[in-house]
């Protein structure tokens, strides 16, 4: 059984702003993330978007350049240009975009939020802030990540009586790779695009399945956690994640194979990085045994490729059970690191940054 899309708070502007912008050509910007969650949200979102009529285009933001979220200069180019939107949508990000909103705003953009991050104390001034946060603890809806929000809006959009199996692929890949909660909706997405991948998976899968050397009729969420999703995430990590994206959209199996052997390439690069500042971190515990003295370990080196600093950082949480900070190099030339945190249970390694972040800093957090 799946919920009803409309329980989620704001569904109903959103359909209603993007059915008038099918029927007047009004142009539709989907503003993603470069991890995989955002990856397949965005796919999703475009091709359904397309689907129905819309004029759509997408942009993810660049790890190195933008980082997270939606830069301020980036959208400005954007709303500059001759080919400026009429609708800001946003997937797997946005909720916390309270300047970058406010100036889509200033300049005649509405703004559609999808999102499932955690909300800020006080929602952005968005035309609809879709997020599943933002539902009664326990509803079934209440753990979708990014890609299931935006699976939901296109859900809603159509006014499908049925799932829409076609787009269950891309969910399947972005709900294990999100470490979404199997629960409810999120369980139940996961089950049939699941079936979707064993049996008719889109052209860009296939051919990552075909490189990975998976067996195409026997793919479980294990496949997609260690195999799949890892080689979109070096996209993200290491080069630019809208080649996935573009992977995703792909209609031909023969180009798909194209587009996906250089990301089998940039995964294998992603793995011989990772070795080595996993290597190196290791060689300055061991340097210097103080390090284990406190309950939180930090390290860092310029040299580091802060594109794989998260992935260590798992590596060394696991290794030494205890919270784990790593930073890696910023943009050339630049005095500022770039760090990557993951915690172990219990721990809430967000929350203790921004309590001991300065009051300035806390907005941005």
């Amino acid at each position: 059984n799946f919920s009803d899309p409309f329980d989620l708070p704001d569904m109903d502007r959103a359909v209603e702003r993007i059915q008038r912008a099918v029927k007047s050509g009004d142009r539709i910007l989907v503003w993603g993330d470069f991890d995989v969650d955002g990856q397949t949200a965005s796919a999703l979102l475009v091709s359904a978007l397309k689907n129905h009529g819309a004029t759509v285009s997408y942009h993810i933001p660049d790890r190195e350049r933008e980082g997270h979220g939606i830069s301020l200069e980036v959208l400005t180019e954007f709303l500059d240009g001759d080919q400026s939107p009429a609708i800001l949508l946003t997937c797997d990000t946005g909720i916390a975009a309270h300047d970058a909103i406010a100036l889509a705003n200033a300049r005649g953009v509405e703004v559609i939020v999808t999102d499932h991050h955690n909300l800020p104390d006080e929602l952005p001034p968005a035309l609809a802030n879709i997020n599943p946060r933002r539902l009664p603890p326990d509803h079934p809806m209440g753990g979708l990540p990014g890609v299931g929000v935006a699976y939901q809006l296109i859900y809603a959009l159509t006014g499908a009586h049925a799932p829409m199996l076609e787009l269950l692929d891309m969910v399947a890949l972005g709900i294990v790779a999100d470490v979404a909660p199997q629960t409810g909706d999120t369980r139940a997405l996961l089950q049939l695009g699941l079936i979707r991948l064993n049996t008719d998976p889109r052209p860009g899968i296939a051919a990552l399945i075909e490189l990975a050397g998976i067996n195409p009729t026997q793919i479980s969420e294990e496949q997609i956690g260690f195999a799949l999703a890892p080689r979109l995430n070096a996209l993200g990590r290491l080069s630019d994640a809208a080649e996935g994206v573009e992977l995703l959209l792909s209609n031909d199996l023969s180009q798909a194979r194209i587009k996906a052997v250089g990301v089998e390439q940039l995964n294998a690069y992603r793995k011989l990085l990772t070795e080595a500042v996993f290597g190196a971190a290791k060689s300055q515990i061991e340097a210097d045994q103080k390090l284990l003295e406190v309950p939180i370990l930090i390290l860092g080196a310029e040299t580091w490729n802060p594109g794989v600093v998260g992935i260590v950082a798992n590596r060394l949480v696991d290794a030494y059970s205890r919270p784990v900070i790593l930073f890696g190099g910023g943009e050339q030339g630049a005095p500022i690191l770039k760090g990557s945190a993951r915690s172990t249970g219990g721990i809430d390694i967000t929350a203790a940054i921004t309590r001991s972040a300065p009051p300035l800093a806390k907005r941005f957090l």
